[in-house]
């Protein structure tokens, strides 16, 4: 439909909306659409490797007897600590979100009906999953993964130094592995751009000159996101040795609209895990201005 006219849109939507079939077609005409756009856009799918887990399959992983794992329990309401087994469950939960259009407001305003109920479950849902996804770091960062506790935080005074992160890579390389992402939010962001030529290579300086964005730094990806509080900054191992996001229920959309109520709507969910079963590739900084 991206040829056509708003007319030719609007009038197509209309004769949908008629019918229960109509309605369930709209519905199912989101799904993939939703799937891309949150691919390019979602930054806590990124921390954790993600799995889809077949019929019949149970989200069991090992961790390292020595550790502590921590994932989000039932209903994606708590973090649970798993101390003893050597094999960890990762419980299920669902994400939903629910976009509702008065019909009314149909004729009153001028937009893409679909368009509409994109964005609003999108962005409900990725920020679902994200606030989760940094919740297990902090409980991570804030209880310690062994028996002596070794220390996963550091407080450090603003501005942000070469120095300080490059001790924070490495808290997480002295345990074999290789950090791979970096999360902050866009205030302690702008101190990596004010590095020079001390820290960053020629390649670097010229890249962030003529973009103004900082991509990697020395090997890892530099995410920003507003979810991440002010005054905190994430350092991760790579995803596949970090944690897991089994999905048993990838982003489906229904129709599920109230007439009595006279609304268009959609129900937008997904079911899946979350959780780290190695916690040694996590370093947290705690920043202070």
């Amino acid at each position: 439909m991206s040829n056509v006219s708003n007319a030719v849109k609007q009038r197509i939507i209309s004769e949908y909306i008629k019918t229960p079939q109509g309605r369930a077609k709209l519905a199912a005409s989101m799904t993939q659409p939703l799937r891309t756009r949150r691919d390019y856009t979602a930054v806590g799918r990124k921390t954790f490797l993600v799995e889809a887990l077949p019929d019949g399959a149970l989200p069991i992983y090992d961790k390292d007897p020595d550790v502590t794992a921590y994932v989000v329990g039932e209903e994606g309401e708590n973090i649970v600590a798993v101390t003893k087994p050597r094999r960890v469950i990762f419980p299920l939960f669902e994400i939903a979100s629910n976009p509702e259009i008065p019909l009314t407001q149909i004729k009153e305003r001028r937009f893409d009906l679909i368009e509409r109920a994109q964005d609003l479950a999108r962005a409900q849902i990725q920020a679902a999953e994200d606030e989760r996804v940094f919740a297990v770091l902090d409980t991570i960062a804030e209880e310690g993964f062994d028996s002596i506790q070794v220390e996963q935080e550091q407080s450090v005074v603003a501005p942000i130094s070469g120095s300080v992160l490059a001790d924070a890579y490495a808290l997480i390389e002295r345990h074999d592995l290789r950090v791979a992402r970096v999360f902050m939010n866009a205030r302690d962001y702008a101190d990596l751009r004010k590095f020079g030529r001390d820290i960053l290579d020629i390649e670097s300086q010229a890249a962030l000159l003529k973009t103004g964005l900082m991509g990697t730094l020395w090997g890892a990806q530099v995410i920003v996101s507003r979810l991440v509080p002010n005054g905190v900054t994430y350092v991760c191992c790579e995803p596949e040795m970090f944690g897991r996001i089994p999905v048993r229920t990838e982003l489906t959309v229904l129709s599920a609209d109230d007439p009595k109520a006279r609304t268009i709507g959609f129900s937008v969910f997904e079911n899946l895990g979350l959780g780290a079963f190695n916690p040694r590739g996590l370093t947290r900084l705690s920043i202070t201005r």
